[in-house]
């Protein structure tokens, strides 16, 4: 397989959305707010404008979503492109990377010439945290005190997790230290691309200098206030993951023959016995219209590991009953 190959590919040959089951990608399965949907409406003509280049409006509504200093802030087209940017124009020669981890950060590092260590740290290390795609949840204190000048946390699918467990806080407290988070995930926009990056000031202007001052479109922009300022969505989002991620893992490891990682954010990863049993069950599933992630474009994992989204109560007892069937 390819190593850069992601989950949520719906469409067809033809590049046409086509009516899949998607559990290979990690969206919050309570779907596109209604505020979000209400403010594209009310914007949508406002496209015949150029959007603002300093995204004011967004980057004041992450400020007071994380309580953060908006001086501290820079927004993305997606969090990948934060590392396409950081990489290419911030210029650091090593990347440490631990795996398995999301594959965008070898793919930017790659592309921007950088060496990448795998196996032991190096000067500049990225912590996804909650970590994909085994969901591992390091510690505060952990990341905090690394020993590496640079520290960049990947915290993307943190609101499922909680604010206790972010570092945000730390970014001007403890030297190097660069947080990196997706909007798309947690408010279910990903066609919309929408990330942001939290770092020291002059890190920050590095970033802004560097990037299209145009990268966070019209509509991403409207769509990112909505949801930010939508405490309940986010409310209504903590309660469902608290309950759905135990009932899954519970489900899942009354099945003989999977091994199941204990989930901390709205995905969990699978290994079973053997990787013609992995396929198989990817097969199956897709012979049912249902879409999982296989993990053998992971680097440290191989074909036995399958990663699953975790989505409402109907649909995720439909993909543990077909499993179920297909072992």
């Amino acid at each position: 397989m390819n190593r850069y190959e992601h989950g949520g590919f719906v469409y067809d040959a033809a590049g046409r959305q086509t009516d899949w089951l998607d559990f290979s990608a990690n969206i919050n399965p309570l779907g596109l707010p209604s505020t979000v949907r209400a403010e594209l409406f009310k914007a949508l003509d406002g496209i015949t404008h150029y959007p603002d280049p300093g995204a004011r409006a967004l980057k004041a509504a992450i400020a007071r979503r994380y309580s953060l200093d908006v001086e501290n802030i820079a927004v993305f087209n997606g969090a990948a492109e934060f590392f396409y940017v950081y990489f290419n124009q911030l210029e650091p020669k090593k990347i440490f990377i631990p795996s398995p981890t999301f594959s965008e950060y070898e793919r930017a590092a790659r592309a921007a010439g950088l060496e990448i260590n795998f196996s032991a740290p190096v000067e500049n290390v990225i912590v996804c945290n909650p970590n994909n795609p085994d969901g591992r949840l390091r510690s505060v204190e952990e990341i905090i005190s690394s020993t590496a000048a640079t520290v960049i946390v990947d915290e993307s699918f943190m609101d499922f997790v909680g604010d206790e467990h972010s570092v945000k806080k730390f970014v001007g407290r403890r030297d190097g230290l660069i947080v990196v988070q997706s909007l798309t995930k947690i408010f279910a926009i990903p066609g919309l691309r929408l990330g942001f990056a939290v770092a020291d000031r002059d890190v920050i202007d590095r970033l802004e200098r560097s990037k299209d001052v145009w990268n966070v479109n019209y509509l991403a922009q409207i769509a990112g206030v909505a949801a930010l300022d939508d405490q309940d969505y986010l409310k209504r989002t903590r309660r469902w993951i608290e309950v759905e991620r135990r009932y899954v893992f519970e489900r899942l490891k009354s099945i003989d023959g999977i091994k199941v990682f204990d989930p901390s954010a709205n995905f969990i990863l699978l290994r079973f016995e053997t990787e013609e049993e992995a396929r198989a069950v990817v097969e199956g599933l897709r012979s049912k219209k249902i879409l999982v992630r296989a993990c053998d474009n992971f680097r440290g994992l191989d074909g036995r590991y399958v990663r699953a989204a975790i989505r409402l109560r109907a649909e995720n007892e439909l993909l543990i009953e077909s499993m179920k069937g297909l072992i």
